[in-house]
């Protein structure tokens, strides 16, 4: 492996207001929150495609939830004790990229099966990159807090224009273009990830690498 990544210390010591590393991981929030934080799309969906009543596809929807909050328990011991934090975040893309494949090509038949290997990666994702925004800053660095407002405004972006976008698209045109703009936007964030990734030391911190350079 090349040793042409930056050390940590070099990350945290950045001048201004944000390291340039945070906006790499913005875009990917951006990408990735399109779809299963996007509450209106996935239940506007249910309701006039799946022809759901409307409580059961909110407490469907609300279910989904509660399995992604499930999962980010499982994929954050991946990526403390086996796989890392970039590892994570990239099979985690991979799942999430794959699941919107699935809703692309067939939403109505495997709508559940797509929801799920997007639940999976989303678990993956989500407790892994918040972990890498907080490792940008040094502890008591003031500026994580701006740091972390520009990374959750990431999440609201990606879940307003993608809700916006999703819904006029599967509505004027069709479903699978819709789902599918999602696996467009989330592959593009990925590749954006991997080619920044040369930035990137502290990504691979998993707990038993710790313990054996001690």
């Amino acid at each position: 492996m090349q040793d042409n990544n930056i050390t940590l210390s070099e990350i945290q010591d950045f001048k201004g207001r944000y390291p340039k590393q945070l906006w790499a991981l913005f875009f990917r929030n951006v990408g990735t929150f399109l779809l299963l934080r996007n509450a209106g799309m996935l239940t506007y969906f249910m309701v006039t495609q799946l022809f759901m009543k409307d409580v059961d596809a909110n407490l469907q929807y609300g279910a989904t939830q509660a399995f992604v909050y499930a999962f980010t328990f499982i994929g954050g011991l991946f990526a403390d004790k086996i796989l890392g934090f970039r590892k994570s975040l990239f099979w985690g893309g991979i799942l999430m990229i794959v699941g919107s494949g699935i809703l692309s090509y067939d939403p109505h038949q495997f709508f559940f099966l797509g929801i799920s290997f997007t639940v999976v990666g989303t678990g993956f994702f989500k407790p892994n990159i918040s972990t890498m925004v907080g490792k940008l800053y040094k502890a008591n660095d003031a500026r994580r807090d701006a740091g972390f407002s520009v990374f959750y405004a990431g999440i609201n972006i990606g879940a307003l224009l993608g809700g916006y976008a999703c819904i006029t698209i599967g509505k004027q045109y069709s479903w699978h273009l819709a789902f599918g703009l999602a696996a467009i936007v989330m592959t593009i964030s990925l590749i954006t990830f991997l080619f920044t990734q040369k930035n990137w030391v502290l990504s691979d911190f998993p707990r038993k690498r710790r313990r054996c350079s001690r």
